[in-house]
């Protein structure tokens, strides 16, 4: 017992080492996710574009339209034939209130589906949305921000008028 402690006193009395003046170099480790640093490469592969859009379906019952949006996206990137993910994608385009993006989807579709049902439809959507949407920093033509003024001008006119309180 005696010698035990004896060296443990011993044990404390010795001064530390030094530290080591070439401390070993770590590498920086791999980036964790690797995928998001390279792009994705979509080939024609209609099994994954049907679970892109059945998720997408699910997402649009449960009133996410833009996670909707992006399966739907997927789907016709997967297969670029196929119609009803088109249609799709203009939906929830509409509910985002992407109305270009909603345009341009049910062109499409209604350029690959000339004799569905569904294809009447996209070409009344396709005319209610205009080509393009006025922006305030346009030059030429009438600006949103000139649209904004007329249309406040009138409700002031209303105002006066007594139709509007």
């Amino acid at each position: 017992m005696v010698l035990i402690g004896a060296g443990c006193a011993w044990a404390q009395l010795l001064p530390p080492p030094p530290p080591d003046p070439n401390p070993p170099k770590y590498a920086e480790p791999p980036e964790e996710d690797e995928s998001l640093a390279t792009p994705k490469v979509y080939s024609f592969n209609p099994l994954q574009a049907k679970k892109e859009i059945s998720t997408g379906d699910f997402y649009m019952k449960r009133g996410n339209f833009k996670g909707a949006a992006y399966r739907y996206r997927e789907a016709t990137l997967w297969d670029d034939g196929n119609a009803d993910g088109f249609f799709k994608l203009g939906e929830a385009n509409e509910k985002l209130k992407n109305f270009a993006a909603a345009r341009e989807a049910f062109e499409k579709f209604a350029g690959m589906a000339a004799d569905k049902k569904k294809a009447a439809d996209a070409r009344k959507r396709v005319a209610k949305y205009p080509a393009e949407v006025p922006r305030a920093d346009k030059k030429d033509g009438v600006g949103l921000k000139d649209a904004i003024k007329e249309d406040r001008g009138a409700t002031a006119d209303a105002r006066a008028k007594g139709i509007l309180r």
